[in-house]
């Protein structure tokens, strides 16, 4: 019989995982962009340093809480009649490939804030900033593909309600929009701009919250 309270968990676990992640972004604040000289890099990762690497540290928690999230929240989707499409596993798989780009950036996250930025080669330091900055971009690409994934799943089957189903593909949408911005050194979509954050990790984090929320409130376990 299916566990209702293990539904609910996940539904926390989501939560959980957002709260995390703001936690985070108020450590590290506004990051310099890739445009960013050597100096601008050096003087924000030194001013930075032990909240720097809580945040990367933070990374550990949040895996598991999303992690136990999108494996929860398979289960659901797959709680419906009629032959299983497929999609609750590829949003899995997706799922996974996210988390391991982010275990990438959180590497190079260490790296930079495990020795005063100082101490990196001038010629290294911008190399590294711009991985940093391209991991959390190219990281939205397999979260755009998990949500579209749980979304039309959810259409297809009635899983969810039409607002939320219809926010995924918004949701999904915006992060493939802010991975472009591996095509831009300034403005708007600069890499390790507001862009990414505006048009990615926001609606991002609104879907996780709502999906959260019905896993929580609608426990489907009698179907």
């Amino acid at each position: 019989m299916y566990n209702v309270r293990v539904e609910r968990s996940a539904g926390y676990a989501g939560i959980a995982f957002v709260v995390v992640g703001i936690i985070a972004t108020f450590l590290t604040g506004i990051t310099p962009t890739t445009s960013a000289s050597s100096s601008e890099i050096t003087a924000y990762l030194a001013g930075m340093h032990v909240r720097w690497l809580i945040a990367a540290w933070l990374v550990f928690p949040a895996l598991a809480f999303f992690l136990w999230f999108i494996v929860q929240l398979r289960a659901f989707l797959r709680l419906v009649p009629g032959e299983d499409d497929g999609l609750p596993a590829y949003m899995v798989a997706t799922g996974i490939v996210a988390a391991v780009f982010l275990l990438i950036v959180t590497l190079i996250e260490v790296a930079l804030g495990s020795r005063l930025a100082a101490d990196i080669a001038p010629a290294a330091l911008p190399t590294l900033w711009d991985l940093f900055n391209a991991g959390d971009a190219l990281f939205l690409m397999p979260v755009a593909v998990t949500i579209f994934a749980a979304s039309h799943s959810a259409r297809r089957h009635g899983s969810m309600p039409a607002w939320a189903v219809y926010w995924g593909y918004f949701a999904a949408l915006t992060c493939a929009v802010a991975s472009i911005s591996i095509f831009f050194r300034s403005g708007f979509f600069t890499l390790g701009g507001a862009g990414s954050l505006l048009l990615g990790g926001i609606p991002f984090a609104i879907w996780v919250i709502l999906t959260s929320l019905i896993l929580i409130g609608r426990p489907r376990s009698n179907v």
